[in-house]
């Protein structure tokens, strides 16, 4: 699992720079000009050639997706990490797939400055992933009651050709097997524009002006003057609705949770209470708890696909009570790095996380309807150990190591 490098320079001072595939804040080493990353749809990327000088090139695209795919069956969760590029369009006279050449090669953004024929990717992104669903459950029990796509990563990744009289990888300047240069004319009738700028907004905070702060991989900014908390939108900054847990923890890192209330259908889920008789939780519903409303928590942060439903299940378990406090805490934040839209798809797992016995999943999922209605960033504190981040209230753990290797997912 290792991020792409791709090279670039500074859009203030056109300095070199070297970004990985997870950066999206950006600082240049020599102006020093903070800005962070933005496109309206996909990052593309252009691998390099060693084609001879004056070469007409050829790009293929490759559809690049990366992700967790969770797959729940009659009495079982099933997940795994994918990392896959194949091709974006239809074509024997290239290789289907790219293999490791993305993390071997320093690739560029593409752009109108790549010279050359760029095709057009026939192969949609929801036939991607039914193919790839298709692939990975194929030895999996049936019926496939329900699955998701965590955190997934989609790009296109342009890998150059050219042609003789054979179709030749102009990466390794080898003709490839099998191919026919007169099978390729008809898929140059209609190339593209490479015209698929990047964005780089100021990192300034538009409440207050000053400075925002982040990891390279964060999709959240912070402001640590008037406290708020931003993540990019359309190409432009929105603040989001964030509070903290206080605990009397001395120095503690804080990890971001998304909380979540839903309009929920299938299975009567509407308080506290009804979440203990749904998940047959080994509690007694306390007067009040009929009133308490029910939030599903999901991590903020990247994890394996195994831990992060875990995290989520153990947070969800505890509910946090209110009152929490508005806004940033004042202490060490861990980045966010999932976004909201990938929390929400993960409700309907978290729910069928807590169907017991398993084989309840075959009667809860189908009917089972799930309509986000409020979300809030809450970070909660950790207290830090030499291996460790332990929340004492939840009785919850987290491996320092986990998180570390997590930024790569």
């Amino acid at each position: 699992m290792t991020s792409f490098i791709i090279e670039h320079q500074c859009p203030q001072c056109g300095a070199p720079a070297e970004l990985e595939e997870t950066d999206r804040l950006f600082q240049c080493g020599f102006c020093r000009v903070r800005s962070y990353l933005s496109v309206p749809d996909i990052f593309r990327y252009a691998l390099p050639h060693k084609a001879p000088a004056g070469t007409q090139l050829i790009y293929v695209p490759y559809w690049r997706f990366k992700g967790m795919l969770y797959s729940c069956v009659p009495g079982s969760i099933h997940n795994r990490f994918v990392d896959i590029s194949q091709q974006a369009i239809t074509s024997q006279c290239f290789p289907f797939s790219m293999g490791f050449r993305g993390q071997t090669q320093k690739l560029r953004f593409a752009n109108t400055a790549t010279q050359g024929v760029f095709l057009e990717p026939t192969v949609t992104r929801a036939n991607l992933l039914r193919s790839i669903d298709e692939r990975l459950s194929a030895n999996l029990g049936k019926p496939i009651l329900h699955q998701a796509h965590i955190g997934e990563t989609f790009s296109l990744l342009y890998a150059p050709f050219y042609l003789k009289e054979k179709v030749v990888d102009a990466v390794l300047n080898e003709a490839v097997p099998g191919s026919t240069s007169g099978a390729v004319e008809p898929l140059l009738q209609q190339p593209i524009e490479p015209n698929w700028p990047i964005g780089f907004v100021a990192t300034l905070c538009p409440q207050c002006g000053w400075n925002l702060s982040g990891a390279k991989d964060a999709l959240a900014l912070t402001c640590t003057n008037c406290r708020s908390v931003w993540r990019l939108k359309h190409g432009k900054l929105e603040v989001l609705t964030t509070a903290h847990l206080s605990e009397p923890e001395e120095n503690p890192l804080y990890l971001p949770f998304w909380r979540i209330q839903a309009d929920i259908t299938g299975v009567a889920l509407n308080s506290y209470a009804d979440f203990i008789r749904v998940a047959n939780l080994p509690k007694v519903a306390q007067k009040g708890w009929d009133e308490r409303p029910f939030y599903f928590w999901s991590p903020a942060f990247k994890a394996r696909p195994q831990s992060y439903l875990t995290f989520a299940a153990h947070a969800t378990t505890f509910q946090v009570p209110d009152p929490l406090t508005p806004g940033l805490p004042a202490g060490s934040l861990h980045s966010v790095s999932m976004p909201l839209q990938e929390a929400i798809e993960s409700l309907t797992l978290i729910l069928a996380y807590f169907a017991k016995p398993r084989q309840r999943m075959e009667a809860i999922l189908p009917q089972l309807r799930i309509a986000p209605l409020h979300a809030m960033l809450v970070y909660l504190p950790f207290r830090e150990g030499p291996h460790e981040l332990v929340q004492p209230s939840m009785n919850l753990a987290i491996s320092k190591n986990l998180l570390s290797h997590a930024k790569n997912l």
